[in-house]
């Protein structure tokens, strides 16, 4: 059953690398098959959709609770389709999906953070290759290599914004801390967002944009308006997204423009504290929404120190 893996490890295990080469040639021989997650449905989006609402209904977290899902299909084929489910919220919350369709018409699902979903993705991946789903699936991988995130700071170079929001929950809730608020460099302005890392683009919802990186890591960007991408597009890092803002489509609310930065890795919400964007390491507070970033004898805190972008990647 899936599950909601809150505070799961960033690194992946040594012996992932291993372990993806013999799922490359088992799943290549067709020598396993995976534990049916069988729906009947019309497409895959909603054999997703029904599969969600049965594994999630009780799972303890009152997502379906929050608001409808909002079910957006990502691309695939006649027999494969790879989209995202979204729970409305201060900060959504998006499960990717993956289905396949057998050959009694039926679909098999699997959701991202659960236990079949990583089999799965990979025939879905082989399957779609050269597609930007293939793309999308390659990201999840818990074999990919790199243990940080190597990000910038989602701003152009050579200008500073301000830190209005330290580490805090996704939705206000308990850990992980896994979202910062940044805003342009005077209240009210509307500002250009860009992205932290290069990657593929998905929209789950409306004025919410997250990027998948290879890795496994994603970055989340939320309040944008007069957004630039669309979903299955791959961007470079610094490329615009949007504009910051405070649109609140997806849920939740905003009471100035700025962007919901939140950092995710295999599916899973991380907490941001420790993680390195464009030289600064994030610190948290001793509450929700304080905090700083620290680089050497210099710290930039919540609610309003500015923060100059000189470009750098990472730590």
């Amino acid at each position: 059953m899936p599950q909601h893996w809150v505070g799961r490890s960033a690194s992946p295990p040594r012996w992932a690398p291993v372990a993806a080469v013999l799922l490359a040639v088992v799943v290549a021989a067709g020598l396993f098959q995976l534990p049916a997650n069988r729906v009947s449905a019309e497409t895959g989006a909603q054999a997703a959709l029904g599969e969600f609402e049965r594994s999630h209904a009780d799972d303890g977290h009152g997502h379906v609770a929050d608001g409808a899902p909002v079910l957006a299909r990502f691309g695939g084929s006649g027999d494969w389709e790879t989209g995202t489910i979204t729970v409305p919220g201060e900060d959504p919350r998006v499960y990717l999906y993956v289905a396949k369709r057998l050959d009694n018409g039926e679909w098999q699902v699997a959701l991202e953070g659960s236990t079949d979903f990583p089999l799965l993705a990979e025939q879905g991946r082989m399957a779609l290759s050269g597609t930007a789903s293939a793309d999308l699936l390659a990201t999840t991988t818990t074999a990919a290599t790199g243990g940080s995130a190597q990000l910038s700071l989602p701003w152009r170079k050579g200008t500073s914004w301000r830190l209005t929001g330290g580490p805090h929950h996704h939705s206000g809730g308990s850990r992980p801390w896994s979202s910062l608020d940044f805003a342009g460099p005077r209240p009210g302005m509307s500002v250009k967002v860009r992205a932290a890392r290069g990657g593929i683009v998905t929209r789950p919802c409306r004025n919410l944009v997250q990027v998948r990186h290879a890795g496994g890591w994603t970055t989340s960007y939320y309040h944008l308006k007069r957004i630039k991408v669309r979903s299955g597009q791959r961007v470079d890092r610094g490329d615009v997204l949007g504009f910051t803002s405070t649109r609140a489509r997806c849920g939740g609310r905003a009471t100035g423009p700025h962007v919901h930065f939140t950092l995710m890795r295999y599916g899973s919400l991380v907490n941001i504290r420790g993680h390195a964007i464009g030289g600064w390491t994030v610190r948290e507070g001793s509450s929700q929404y304080s905090g700083c970033l620290v680089k050497g004898s210099s710290e930039r805190c919540a609610p309003s120190r500015p923060i100059y972008n000189t470009g750098a990647i990472g730590g």
